[in-house]
């Protein structure tokens, strides 16, 4: 158990060294991640599974920072100002918003992230999040920031059962995995997605992470693109 935790461990090392590579270099070439999303979401439908929580992640690095702009340019959101950040939330009943201006000169480039989450995915919630989204991504972002989606859910099939579902549904190739009676973490390619990132000699640009609940009572699922920002 120790030596899959160590290569779970490892895996995930490289695909966030592989982000920032990506993050500091060439940006990528991006869709609207709501299209992403919605790609995700059909896929966990047609599996039976069920969504709880989603996630729509967007990040761009700046050259001049301006904190007090933003603060005054988006009054409605709760704003705590700190020494090297500045975050700013908005909760409703239906999704939350969250700004993040990091400032810290003397380690990072200073970046910009906007992420939009919900728990419940409709074609309703899907549009009033895609105008939600480009309202916020068009007034925060100057160029292509680098765009992330992912979904939670949970599901009460055998996880070989919903693991193919999902995977025949992005038109899904496995790169490289981890697989357990009640576990699995997969990276994956597929040409559903335009957003890839380089792993052993290859691309890819989907992750799945499937893990068993303690008591029994069905599976934990986490799917995004091109890597995941959800814990599960």
């Amino acid at each position: 158990m120790k030596t899959n935790f160590y290569k779970l461990t490892i895996m995930v090392g490289l695909c966030v060294f592989c982000f920032i590579l990506m993050f500091n270099g060439n940006k990528f070439s991006a869709r609207t991640n709501i299209e992403d999303l919605q790609q995700i979401a059909n896929s966990v439908e047609q599996a039976d599974g069920t969504i709880i929580e989603w996630s729509l992640y967007a990040r761009e690095a700046v050259q001049d920072l301006d904190v007090d702009q933003y603060i005054l340019q988006y009054p409605e959101m709760e704003w705590t100002v700190r020494e090297d950040s500045v975050i700013g939330i908005l909760n409703t009943d239906t999704y939350n918003e969250t700004i993040q201006i990091m400032n810290n000169q003397q380690k990072d480039t200073p970046f910009i992230s906007y992420e939009l989450t919900g728990t419940d995915w409709d074609e309703a919630t899907g549009m009033q999040a895609s105008k939600i989204a480009s309202l916020r991504m068009n007034t925060l972002f100057n160029g292509e920031p680098n765009l992330f989606s992912c979904i939670k859910g949970e599901f009460n099939n055998s996880i070989d059962e919903f693991t193919n579902h999902v995977m025949q549904s992005l038109q899904a190739k496995e790169i490289e995995s981890i697989k357990e009676h009640k576990f699995r973490s997969i990276s994956a390619y597929s040409s559903l997605f335009t957003q890839t990132l380089p792993l052993r000699d290859q691309q890819m640009n989907v992750q799945l992470g499937l893990r068993n609940n303690d008591l029994g009572n069905g599976t934990t699922f986490v799917i995004g693109t091109p890597i995941l920002t959800i814990e599960y």
